[in-house]
């Protein structure tokens, strides 16, 4: 049983990454081919994590003028380009932060995924869109007043964004003059999401746009090249965790056999004298490692698909962009990649068990007591 729970919790392990970090690609390129965004300008620093932080809503300690927005939208390549003013309020309280997001009427257009449930897009200062999550938590409906104690401010409820699977579900979005007084930052913006009017444009529209005074441009094609990357060393840091774990499992398994073979010296003897050959001996405890691999894999898929979103939980926050509510699927590749892997680290642990019950001598086996 311990052999067992050893070898399940290892396979849990990796069966849960490789199917996070496989189903994570996915999402990753769906997302970015869905939103429609060809350029992100951001302040200067580290542009892919500025970017980001913006496309997940989050603030950021330096910031852009808003005169930036203004040149942006004069490039002649530029078909939209909608500014973001993001700014989080902790309510320790209530043990979460809300993510107040400052938008003006090129947010629609940018933002394709973007569909109402009820109600309108902001209008009046005084407007608030929640995204489909924060108006479950706040019990809000249009129409509803809702009070920001940290700021002091009222809001109307003017609309409810559709569930999106991403972050703007716990979200809310108010007008950019708003959260720029509400925060005290007058003409100050977080970033400008920009689409082009031909994608071709990319390059001299991103090498003009770099010349804006403190803002740099960050393409989507980089972005995704940036964050595959870093995924993938994400995922090899995991995968070497996992397989010191098998490794670890694998001599539980080895222990185990020599065990076995020990206790089973006589009865081992007595098969040779009968006529067993050393290949069927030898491939009866090979068979009995395959076996415990099997359990152990079997036995790691079922705690995979119970505990799969606490694994998940550990290696989302290395994970760029990663979707709060991405649960994680048990892919058939994914258990095809453990089960093989498993029962290649059993035959290894069985090969000197395996040769010590082959050579076994019937005469001094039969001695033994």
């Amino acid at each position: 049983m311990l052999t067992l729970l050893a070898l399940g919790g290892a396979v849990a392990f990796m069966v849960c990454l490789l199917a996070f970090t496989q189903t994570y690609q996915t999402s990753l390129r769906k997302e970015f081919s869905g939103m429609g965004l060809h350029l992100m300008l951001v302040p200067l620093g580290c542009p892919y994590d500025a970017a980001a932080q913006i496309l997940k809503g989050r603030t950021l300690d330096t910031s852009l003028p808003e005169s930036a927005l203004a040149s942006a939208r004069r490039d002649p390549a530029v078909d939209v380009a909608a500014p973001v003013f993001a700014a989080a309020i902790p309510r320790p309280s209530l043990g979460r932060t809300d993510l107040w997001i400052g938008v003006d009427e090129a947010a629609p257009k940018i933002r394709s995924w973007w569909k109402l449930k009820d109600g309108s897009f902001p209008s009046k200062p005084t407007d608030v869109l929640l995204g489909y999550e924060a108006a479950e938590t706040e019990l809000r409906a249009v129409g509803d007043t809702l009070y920001s104690p940290e700021t002091k401010t009222s809001f109307t409820v003017c609309g409810i964004l559709e569930q999106s699977g991403t972050s703007d579900d716990s979200q809310f979005f108010i007008p950019l003059k708003t959260a720029q007084t509400m925060f005290k930052q007058p003409g100050r913006i977080t970033g400008i999401a920009i689409r082009l009017r031909d994608p071709n444009l990319i390059a001299p529209a991103s090498a003009r746009l770099q010349e804006i005074p403190g803002a740099q441009a960050v393409t989507m094609t980089e972005m995704i090249g940036t964050f595959l990357n870093l995924a993938g060393a994400a995922k090899a840091l995991m995968l070497g965790v996992t397989f010191v774990a098998l490794g670890v499992s694998g001599l539980t398994v080895f222990n185990t056999l020599v065990a076995n073979t020990l206790e089973r010296t006589r009865e081992l003897g007595v098969l040779r004298a009968i006529g067993y050959s050393r290949s069927a001996l030898f491939g009866s405890v090979t068979s009995e490692a395959v076996i415990i691999s099997i359990a152990g894999t079997l036995l790691g898929l079922l705690l995979a698909q119970a505990a799969g979103g606490l694994i998940a939980g550990l290696v989302r926050p290395l994970m760029p962009l990663a979707s709060p509510t991405t649960l994680v699927p048990i892919t058939p590749q994914a258990a095809l990649q453990s089960l093989a892997l498993t029962v290649c680290v059993g035959l290894i642990a069985a090969l000197l068990p395996a040769f010590r019950a082959a050579t076994i001598h019937p005469v001094e086996a039969l001695r033994t007591k």
